[in-house]
């Protein structure tokens, strides 16, 4: 297999236990540490929220928050699929309450529709508590050549 191969297969199928979700990605290991796993059928993503990921406020801070939901958008986006990655087109969030430090935030996507180009999403980033922010985006597929 070649690199670019390698680098795709290694993002399917995480297993039924949390791991990182990309710790060759630089910015989503200074960002995150993000992780994901799949469990009854279905891809689950958390991080633990640090003093890092929280503004002068004390709360995670929320261009934090929309990383986490474009990665596990993303991650949702190709699940199921031989496509190379998708990249995001257009992305909305809407902020629903805070989410605090020492708190697991967690976050779910679902595929609206996929077509032939583009892939359209839905999600929320939720603690056990609450829902912090709902969002959808627009992504464009990557296709095998």
């Amino acid at each position: 297999m070649d690199r670019d191969t390698d680098y795709f297969a290694a993002k399917r199928n995480p297993g039924d236990r949390y791991k990182v979700f990309d710790p060759k990605d630089p910015h989503e290991t200074n960002t995150g540490p993000f992780f994901w796993r799949k469990r009854d059928g279905r891809l689950r993503f958390a991080f633990e929220a640090e003093e890092k990921h929280c503004n002068s406020g004390g709360i995670v801070h929320g261009g934090l928050l929309m990383t986490f939901a474009d990665l596990m958008m993303c991650a949702t986006g190709t699940e199921g699929t031989d496509d190379n990655g998708v990249f995001t087109v257009s992305f909305n969030a809407e902020f629903m309450a805070s989410g605090n430090r020492g708190e697991i935030i967690k976050a779910r996507a679902e595929v609206v529709r996929r077509t032939g180009q583009m892939v359209f999403m839905r999600g929320e980033i939720y603690t056990d508590e609450r829902v912090i922010l709902t969002c959808s985006a627009v992504l464009r597929r990557m296709r095998k050549s």
